[in-house]
């Protein structure tokens, strides 16, 4: 029996040590993956794709370029490919997604997705977007009495959480960098191509320090989206415009008719005249907002992430508003060079458009998230 007994614990210790051996060649196979043999290039893809499903970017990618040796220009296994450098912090990932973005519709579902990882995977030096600061804190939004649109009413306090947003309007030269990048659409004019300030695929000479117009909102959060971003909503543009004083234009209290503060018509009609409509970053340095921002005023209006809703102030939140869950129109918000001076105000409401307009009055500016 204690032959037996002896012999059982040999055993047992020889399943052991198999066991370990298996456990320990499995961990190095993992760190160590190749290929699955005998698997089609389209097999692959499948295959890789559900890796990435379960965060297996590792095996995933090795798969991937597998298959790629194949199919050179699947658009699928360019995406995971970009997908999962990107989430390896490889620096070939930024060509990778730069590749699939021009290669893919510009309609694909993934596209939003992608643009945020090439944010992460881009050079922060290739687009200086100049954030500030806003402070958490509560201003009072909205206007009443005067110039004041119904919409604008009833006045009411709102409490934001700190943000930052882009010191100047989106110029035509940081969109010419993500145009080339991403392989985006050139902002052109929704009904004249006269109204375009884009010629062969680039800025025009001297309008690379303009904004850039004739986006539609979807652009716009591409843009943003790419940089890092995103569009403010409504309640964070109100207040990075005026402050917490409830002054009525980002400057002050004082109408702009010296010309001096702000780019906007003086006659209630103004006409196109290309980059002689536009005024440049920072030219107006008497009208900029408490925080230092320019152009709040005037030059284009600004896109914003809400849906109009012309009742909203009525019951919205007092904490972070966001805009109505849904709608037919988005907000824009500043006036723009062919408004007048009641149009311009912080709290005017003017801008109601469709999502895809793409309007030569219309541009945009990003903000993002804060300090919490």
């Amino acid at each position: 029996m204690r032959h037996t007994s002896a012999k059982r614990g040999a055993k047992g210790l020889w399943l052991i040590g198999v066991l370990m051996i298996w456990f320990f060649g499995s961990v190095s196979f993992a760190a160590e993956y190749l290929p699955l043999p005998g698997l089609s290039a389209r097999d692959r893809a499948i295959l890789a794709n559900s890796m990435v499903q379960h965060a297996q970017c590792r095996t995933a990618l090795i798969e991937a370029n597998e298959a790629l040796k194949e199919l050179a220009d699947d658009e699928t296994l360019i995406r995971i490919k970009g997908t999962c450098e990107a989430e390896l912090l490889k620096p070939e990932a930024k060509d990778t997604i730069t590749r699939w973005l021009k290669l893919a519709p510009q309609t694909h579902q993934d596209r939003p997705a992608m643009l945020a990882l090439l944010a992460k995977a881009q050079s922060p030096s290739d687009v200086d977007m100049d954030w500030v600061l806003v402070p958490a804190g509560e201003f009072e939004m909205g206007a009443e009495g005067g110039p004041a649109e119904p919409d604008e009413a009833p006045k009411h306090k709102v409490d934001l959480d700190a943000f930052y947003i882009s010191k100047h309007e989106t110029t035509n030269a940081q969109y010419y960098v993500f145009v080339k990048t991403t392989g985006h659409r050139i902002p052109q004019n929704c009904c004249e191509p006269k109204n375009t300030l884009w010629r062969d695929g680039a800025p025009i000479d001297r309008a690379g320090e303009l904004p850039v117009n004739n986006v539609s909102w979807d652009d716009a959060v591409a843009f943003c989206t790419w940089s890092g971003g995103r569009l403010p909503t409504e309640a964070e543009w109100e207040k990075a415009a005026r402050g917490t004083d409830g002054r009525p234009y980002p400057w002050g209290k004082e109408s702009p008719t010296s010309g001096n503060r702000a780019n906007f018509s003086f006659e209630p009609v103004s006409f196109w005249e290309g980059a002689a409509s536009l005024a440049v970053k920072d030219q107006y340095e008497f009208g900029v907002s408490p925080y230092g921002l320019y152009e709040m005023a005037g030059n284009v209006s600004e896109w914003v992430s809400d849906w109009y809703d012309p009742t909203y102030y009525k019951d919205s939140p007092s904490k972070n508003p966001k805009g109505p869950a849904e709608g037919r129109t988005k907000v824009t918000r500043g006036g723009n060079w062919r408004e007048n001076a009641d149009s311009i105000r912080s709290a005017n409401r003017n801008g109601k458009h469709n999502p895809d307009e793409r309007r030569l009055f219309i541009g945009l500016r990003c903000a993002k998230d804060g300090l919490k």
